[in-house]
């Protein structure tokens, strides 16, 4: 590796404008651009907010690497009478991925790493189960392929959290979910070992590095981490720090909440106004050049980061890239999307890119019950802009014809495809219910619409059918839209009878809270169901909570892995201690028998 080259002088980048220049600039539009997009979006904005009890969202729009459209609707901070609008600073949580991935592409430029540089040579301290930081690599790390466990509980969501790259320490011992490149498995704990990678490169903390080397010459003035340089103020140039800011409070249902710290800084620290999100957006579309025009990334760096990597067998059609999501059922047909989504404890946010229609839309909101409005607005804003400026049509929704019927296919269907499935959220089963083929699952069911012996759909979906693949020797669940193939869940082999070990442990289980943590599970139980050994959660993240039910295969009497292939799914579970101090250990997190 050539030595570190210097970062870019943040002094230079003020030396071009001033913040209220480029702020004002930014946000004044021509008047008669959008105006169709901004009327559609308008009115749905409002009848969303109303019917999601949305405090706060903030929205702005890309055109061509410009934005060209940015605001606001309901309140940033109520108790403080803020409006939200586009200077707002929300917790942007994983699009901080993208950035993350964006800031290790130029020390991939400079020489100071290398996509196949491995675990073990970046960061020489860490020590996992069976060697296994050998075989990873930093390009693994940021395609999410490394097989390393979706989370680290450690304080995850915490008021107070410890130094996150303290994690080299905790992590050592901790067996892999997956073999690198066996399937893509998203993983906040690659991306900050990703981050680590790169601070440990650089000598300089990880968000020193990025708001200097990134974030500051793309223009984005008021991101910041929570331990990293200030954010610039760009609202009232007259003050000084967090007074010249528009920082969101949290809101579930209007109700006021604190939301805790996101640990790992490099998979979900950011904090960021729309205006920032838009600017990174804008980067890219610039190919790399950034608001001054100094260029930050190479145009075949962004390039590489605009397409999706190679897929693997078990990711069907779905696509990832180096921080991104590459597919999305709601505009897949408008060629390549790029995109990704953040949420904490109480926000959510969204930042998605049309590379093909040099378009972009970036939202944010600070309600919990957000992410379904933030999904329409995002989509809406999109195809209008598309439809007002390119004279690009919506599609044509499918109709919801009369099905063919044939008695013959229930038997059938049952037969071939009927038992337990593990998904997203957990175990599902394909069963038949009241003279139906069903699937049933802890947080609901929903019967199903025969459309020949392997094919189905749920009731109103047109978009969408249901079919069944088998890949590398497992049985698929897939949903197929836009000519795309997406894997939905994982059929299970048949349950091994139980041991008498784990049969002792059925029963609930109390977390075990350390101090400063903010619990996002409840209600742990291990229990049988249909001869599965499963640990039953409440998650915490949802409102209302959502139940799971998630399947564990005993690998021996003290250990046993999550059955799946979803997120959170692969990564082991393991019993500590002996007799009555037997405890459970999940990433980190630890519950006592009994319910507290």
């Amino acid at each position: 590796m050539r030595p570190a080259l210097p970062v870019l002088c943040l002094a230079l980048v003020g030396a071009c404008s001033s913040p209220r220049e480029d702020i004002e600039r930014a946000l004044a539009p021509e008047p008669a651009r959008y105006r169709e997009t901004r009327d559609n979006v308008d009115a749905l904005a409002r009848e969303l907010m109303k019917a999601n009890e949305v405090t706060g969202i903030s929205l702005a729009l890309v055109d061509r690497g410009e934005i060209v459209w940015a605001t606001g609707w309901g309140w940033a901070d109520v108790d403080r009478k803020l409006r939200a609008g586009p200077r707002t600073i929300y917790a942007v949580a994983s699009l901080t991925k993208p950035i993350t991935a964006a800031a290790v592409m130029q020390a991939v430029e400079a020489g100071e790493l290398s996509l196949d540089d491995a675990l073990a040579e970046l960061l020489p301290e860490l020590d996992l189960a069976g060697d296994s930081e050998s075989s990873i690599t930093l390009g693994q790390l940021l395609a999410h392929r490394s097989g390393l466990p979706s989370d680290w509980f450690v304080h995850e969501l915490s008021r107070d959290p410890p130094p996150w790259p303290a994690i080299v320490e905790e992590l050592a011992g901790l067996e892999p979910a997956a073999p690198p490149n066996h399937h893509t498995l998203y993983s906040n704990l690659g991306f900050a070992l990703a981050g680590l990678a790169l601070a440990h490169e650089r000598e300089q903390p990880f968000e020193t590095i990025v708001v200097e080397s990134l974030l500051r010459p793309a223009g984005m003035r008021s991101a910041s981490f929570r331990d990293g340089p200030a954010p610039a103020p760009v609202l009232l140039p007259l003050h000084e720090g967090a007074d010249s800011l528009e920082i969101a409070a949290s809101y579930v249902r209007g109700s006021l909440r604190v939301d805790p710290h996101f640990r790992l800084a490099p998979a979900g620290g950011l904090h960021a106004s729309v205006v920032d999100l838009a600017s990174f957006a804008a980067l890219l579309m610039r190919e790399g050049r950034g608001s001054g025009g100094e260029q930050l990334l190479a145009p075949a760096t962004v390039d590489m980061i605009l397409h999706p990597v190679e897929p693997l067998p078990l990711d069907l059609d779905s696509r990832f890239g180096f921080g991104w999501l590459h597919d999305h059922g709601d505009l897949d047909d408008l060629g390549r999307v790029v995109w990704h989504a953040g949420r904490t404890q109480y926000q959510h946010s969204r930042l998605i890119l049309l590379p093909d229609h040099e378009l972009a839309v970036a939202l944010a909101s600070n309600s919990l019950t957000s992410s379904k409005a933030l999904d329409q607005l995002a989509v809406e804003a999109l195809r209008s802009a598309l439809l007002e400026a390119r004279d690009i049509d919506r599609p044509v929704q499918p109709s919801l014809a009369e099905l063919p019927h044939d008695e013959s296919w229930l038997d059938t269907f049952v037969i071939r495809h009927g038992g337990a499935y593990v998904g997203g959220f957990g175990l599902t089963t394909l069963e038949l219910h009241e003279g139906a083929a069903w699937l049933r699952a802890r947080f609901g069911d929903v019967e199903l619409e025969l459309l020949g012996p392997d094919r189905a759909r749920t009731p109103g979906n047109a978009a969408q059918e249901l079919g069944f693949v088998r890949v590398e020797g497992l049985e698929l669940l897939t949903g197929e839209r836009n000519d795309r193939t997406r894997r939905i869940a994982m059929k299970l082999p048949d349950a091994a009878p139980l041991t008498p070990a784990w049969t002792a442990r059925l029963g609930a289980w109390t977390l075990l809270e350390r101090p400063g943590e903010v619990p996002s599970v409840r209600e742990v139980e291990l229990a049988l169901v249909d001869g599965h050994l499963v640990m039953q959660l409440l998650n915490l993240l949802e409102s209302p909570p959502l139940p799971i039910v998630e399947v564990l295969q005993p690998l021996d009497d003290r250990r046993a892995r999550i059955a799946g292939l979803a997120r959170g799914q692969g990564t082991v579970v393991e019993v500590r201690g002996e007799g009555s101090d037997e405890r459970l250990w999940w990433l980190g997190r630890e519950f006592r028998r009994g319910r507290g």
